[in-house]
């Protein structure tokens, strides 16, 4: 007789993405008995739009715990990295009068395009490097991150926020034939990218080996901290891209923009099967997590509940998904 642990989360990658395609269908039917507007197309891509910084994310934080770590400062690395980005237009451009030299204004986006991606390089390789040597727990060691990150990002803001005024909206409100946003391309190049590392690459082995057994990894050959490191560092850099993005939509900035994602694509990729332990879970799964995830934000909004309670519903579903993927574990 199937467990009940195991029929909530499945039994291997493919069971779990049962169980969330069965979720997600049975929100998309509540919330469109209440008001069939959620099903309507732009709704739809409105949502995918929506989720697409949180995908970004939760991929990079997908695949850095499929090798058993845990980072809670991502978003807070958002915030402090979509500061700098907002920072460096506005100073380069002299915004909001933007009277500079055309030079000037052809180097501002490669310039702070860079500037980002240099500092979630950094970022990623001092959480790797400080993870890997003290030998703590990863969460611990991101916990003090997170609020290190959150003190720089107040000190370099001095907690004002700073506006593009309707520069560099590409990435986050351009659409392909007026339709399509480019955000969703984004985050759907990077769940793919993700999946073809985690399956088909050397490096996407090592880190399930590293997840499932750390030490006969490293006995066999396999170079555990220089893996651990590179998901950080790539986790930084998608951390990067996410606040790049994140800006370009919303238009400003302020210390604590991206703070919220941090919790959010944690649940996203709880429910999308990875284990908190390491060694399970895939990038499709925690595409279906994030779309889970942004489809209850949209549907309480669309049912008009208490935007308050998002928090909550968030929470209670990261704690039956761990609690149940216990269950599953110890009756297995």
């Amino acid at each position: 007789m199937k467990s009940v642990g195991s029929f909530f989360t499945g039994k291997g990658s493919a069971g779990q993405s049962y169980v969330l395609i069965f979720l997600i269908l049975v929100i998309v039917v509540i919330a469109t008995v209440v008001n069939h507007r959620f099903v309507h197309p732009r709704n739809i891509i409105n949502i995918f739009q929506q989720i697409a910084v949180l995908g970004i994310v939760a991929s990079g934080v997908g695949m850095l715990l499929v090798s058993g770590h845990v980072d809670i400062s991502v978003g807070s690395q958002v915030s402090l990295m979509g500061a700098i980005f907002a920072m460096a237009i506005q100073r380069m451009m002299a915004l909001p009068e933007g009277n500079v030299e055309p030079w000037r204004q052809a180097l501002t986006y490669p310039v702070a395009i860079a500037l980002t991606c240099g500092v979630g390089l950094a970022i990623g390789l001092a959480n790797g490097i400080t993870v890997v040597k003290s030998r703590a727990s990863s969460f611990i060691i991101s916990l003090g991150f997170m609020s290190a990150y959150s003190s720089l990002a107040l000190l370099v803001t001095g907690g004002a926020s700073y506006m593009l005024f309707g520069r560099f909206e590409l990435l986050g409100r351009g659409r392909i034939f007026h339709y399509l946003p480019i955000s969703i391309l984004f985050f759907l190049g990077i769940v793919v990218i993700a999946h073809i590392i985690l399956k088909y690459f050397r490096y996407g082995r090592f880190l399930y080996a590293i997840g499932s057994n750390r030490k006969a990894a490293f006995v066999s050959g396999i170079n555990t901290d220089r893996i651990i490191i590179k998901g950080y560092i790539m986790m930084g850099l998608l951390n990067a891209l996410a606040a790049i993005i994140l800006i370009s939509r919303v238009g400003t900035a302020l210390a604590t923009t991206g703070d919220d994602y941090a919790l959010d694509a944690l649940a996203s990729v709880i429910v999308g099967g990875v284990a908190l332990t390491g060694g399970k879970g895939g990038a499709l799964n925690i595409f279906l997590g994030v779309v889970l995830i942004g489809l209850i934000g949209n549907a309480l909004i669309i049912m008009n509940v208490n935007p308050h309670i998002r928090g909550l519903v968030i929470g209670l579903i990261i704690i039956i998904a761990v609690s149940l993927s216990q269950l599953s574990e110890r009756q297995s």
